[in-house]
């Protein structure tokens, strides 16, 4: 990823708790959710990458009920908001991972905040079992 710069490397096993998130609109085509701010995605072997940002804003997630694209799982999440670097990537509904278009970009959403969106998401996809199983 051009142009990120790592200023910290954590391993990603705090235990604190994670700001709850919120759902900002739900409708019969799409639920989106608001994780809250500071969030750093995990590389493969799970480390948190803290990154330098300028912009102060929260990641906002949008899943869609009806998603003429099933990659990279159906249902998955589109990135609306937070580091612009991220806004358009997709996140795998099971596996935490991000992507940009079909490429997998070696990050993942932690636990905790993952764990958060499923939970505000489970109720509008009751047939699905999220997550979703690899």
């Amino acid at each position: 990823m051009a142009g990120l710069r790592i200023i910290r490397i954590l391993d990603g096993v705090d235990d604190a708790e994670w700001p709850d998130g919120v759902i900002l609109e739900d409708n019969d085509n799409f639920v989106t959710v608001d994780l809250g701010e500071e969030i750093a995605f995990q590389n493969a072997e799970g480390r948190l990458l803290i990154q330098k940002d300028y912009k102060v804003d929260g990641y906002v997630w949008q899943v869609h009920k009806t998603d003429a694209d099933p990659f990279p799982s159906c249902p998955h999440a589109h990135c609306l908001g937070g580091p612009s670097r991220y806004v358009g990537t997709k996140l795998h509904l099971g596996n935490r991972q991000l992507f940009s278009g079909p490429k997998p970009l070696d990050l993942f959403l932690p636990k905790k905040p993952f764990d958060r969106l499923i939970k505000l998401i489970q109720p509008k996809f009751p047939t699905i079992e999220l997550p979703l199983t690899i």
